[in-house]
């Protein structure tokens, strides 16, 4: 087992982590500008921040790319801060558990956040622009496999979705919420798949384009000026 714990503070800095084997732990504090993080955890059970003590990432011009490959890990990261910033996470396995707090204490504009999930019964929550403003976010989900579980909040001006899910009994929510200029492109393949969206606009209009080809699914899609 392995226990890595970083806390930095810079201008510039690039921090990379390789980790092979299980029950490893990642535990991140950095504030900055310029940040490029990789982390690639390779085995079962390992770690990058709990729901009590996340990695968190503060600062603009991040790239940060996440990899696990295996079975029942689990990562929580809150980005406090962090214009014109991308992140990458990908799971390979199953039963892996990714959540991400986007903006919990300064803006978080230009975003882009890119998701992959090969495998059953993995778990995303992400939120972003509930606690400071938001905008220009776009977030990209391809998903694989049965049985797993998605659900996004988006409350910026200017929420980007766009996903491609592929199997069976997968369960998909989204709400993107904020003043204007929503849209999400979902292509759907499989059957029993469960997908809900909610998009609030005010001041402009919502869009959603669906292309699905699926059987026993279901499909609900709620547009409103408030409420939904």
């Amino acid at each position: 087992m392995k226990w890595i714990k970083v806390l930095s503070s810079a201008l510039v800095i690039i921090i990379s982590v390789n980790v092979f084997a299980g029950s490893n732990d990642i535990y991140i504090t950095q504030t900055g500008t310029g940040l490029t993080l990789t982390i690639d955890q390779i085995g079962a059970t390992n770690i990058v921040g709990t729901s009590g003590a996340r990695a968190t990432l503060s600062g603009t011009s991040m790239a940060v790319d996440l990899d696990q490959i295996g079975n029942s890990n689990s990562l929580a990261i809150a980005i406090a801060q962090g214009n014109s910033t991308g992140w990458t996470y990908k799971a390979t396995g199953d039963s892996n558990v990714g959540t991400f707090a986007v903006g919990a204490s300064g803006d978080v504009a230009n975003s882009d956040f890119d998701f992959e999930a090969t495998g059953d019964s993995n778990v995303l929550t992400f939120t972003q622009g509930d606690s400071s403003t938001a905008t220009a976010g776009n977030q990209d989900f391809v998903i694989s496999g049965t049985s797993n579980n998605v659900n996004v909040k988006c409350n910026s001006v200017g929420c980007i979705n766009n996903w491609t899910v592929s199997g069976n009994s997968n369960d998909i929510d989204t709400l993107q919420s904020g003043s204007a200029d929503h849209a999400i492109t979902v292509a759907l393949t499989g059957s029993g798949n469960n997908v809900d969206i909610d998009q609030t606009d005010t001041t402009s209009t919502n869009v959603a384009n669906v292309i699905s080809s699926t059987s026993s699914g279901t499909i609900d899609i709620d547009q409103c000026a408030s409420g939904c």
